[in-house]
């Protein structure tokens, strides 16, 4: 199985997010992912990325824990692919889709799944489709624990080339489903953790948004029970320009080959020095982008969609004069509520 390239983040402090623009080269020290253990009980939420799949995309991967029991998980892949019958992330007609290859657009697997299961069937004779492949493998680990994980990927590892993914994963056919099981467990341990409420029956909703700007698209995380949010996670990833960024995973391979010269994709959350230090030398800021992220999901954790309603009304209602820390504590994002309202759109699905 190929090696997972996970990228986490250690865990800073909150952030002031101004224009999303492509700024001149800064060069910084790449972060060192903080690796922490699963608590013995309570829920923990963490995100993070890796490529699962080859590369020429990363995925993306949300895991709650129970102790150390995976409770539910979370999976998506981003790609670049060719043609006009895609769907391609947000703002992909906008400044940020501007950064693409000609005829070319980034997508989401799960938002293009009837494509990307066609592409499937095509290439590699696929009978199940993407979503169902994913979906059987978010299942296959909730209720297990990180040992049982590692077990089931050392046993897929020992199937050989005439075994079948689908002797150990019910309903799964994706030939790297290993790569899959590793993205869980490395974000398991070491992903990048996020404020959540207690609750019983937990589970993650996820939308693609554009909460600020036109030149990066957001990933909006909600974990819910029933109508109560008790995490709600953002994570935007726009192209910047210069040296000593971290990136999505491949950009350094056959995904970074469709980014623009001298450009990489990066994830705001894992590169959130870097980011941070951007906004501070073209805005002022003094936060950083990781902790007015964590400001934000400290305020959703525990609330209503109603009550989270209200805080958006309340964010619009501030005027340009107001002041976004008097509603959100620690909070300096000018779209706040933009960021809110995607959180609450991931919840309302």
């Amino acid at each position: 199985m190929k090696k997972i390239k996970f990228i986490g983040v250690s865990l800073l402090t909150s952030v002031l997010l101004s224009a999303p623009v492509a700024m001149s080269a800064i060069t910084f020290t790449n972060v060192t992912p903080t690796i922490v253990q699963a608590q013995e009980e309570g829920l923990t939420v963490r995100i993070g990325y890796g490529a699962p799949h080859g590369n020429q995309s990363f995925g993306s991967a949300v895991v709650v824990l129970n102790g150390d029991t995976i409770a539910d998980v979370y999976l998506d892949e981003f790609q670049y692919v060719e043609g006009e019958d895609w769907t391609g992330v947000p703002n992909s007609d906008a400044g940020f889709g501007e950064n693409y290859p000609e005829g070319f657009s980034l997508i989401s697997k799960r938002e293009n799944n009837d494509g990307y299961s066609a592409l499937m069937e095509e290439h590699a004779a696929s009978t199940v489709s993407y979503i169902d492949n994913l979906a059987a493998i978010e299942d296959f680990v909730t209720g297990k624990t990180i040992a049982e994980v590692e077990e089931a990927i050392t046993e897929l590892e020992g199937l050989g080339e005439d075994g079948s993914v689908a002797d150990v994963i019910s309903g799964a056919t994706l030939v790297d489903s290993s790569g899959y099981l590793q993205l869980i467990l490395d974000i398991a341990n070491e992903g990048i953790d996020f404020a959540i409420a207690d609750g019983e029956n937990v589970e993650i909703k996820q939308t693609l948004a554009s909460p600020h700007g036109n030149r990066s698209f957001a990933i909006a995380t909600a974990v819910v029970d029933g109508d109560t949010v008790l995490s709600g996670i953002i994570d935007e990833f726009q192209y910047v320009e210069g040296e000593g960024w971290t990136g999505v995973p491949n950009s350094d391979s056959k995904f970074g080959e469709n980014y623009p010269e001298n450009n990489i994709l990066v994830s705001k959350l894992v590169d959130s020095e870097g980011y941070s230090a951007m906004m501070t030398e073209h805005a002022g800021s003094t936060v950083t982008y990781l902790d007015s992220i964590s400001a934000i999901s400290e305020f959703v954790a525990g609330k209503t969609i109603a009550e989270l309603e209200e805080a958006i009304a309340e964010l619009d209602g501030l005027g340009e004069e107001g002041n976004v820390a008097d509603v959100i504590s620690g909070a300096t994002l000018v779209d706040a509520n933009g960021y809110i309202q995607a959180i609450v759109d991931a919840a309302n699905k």
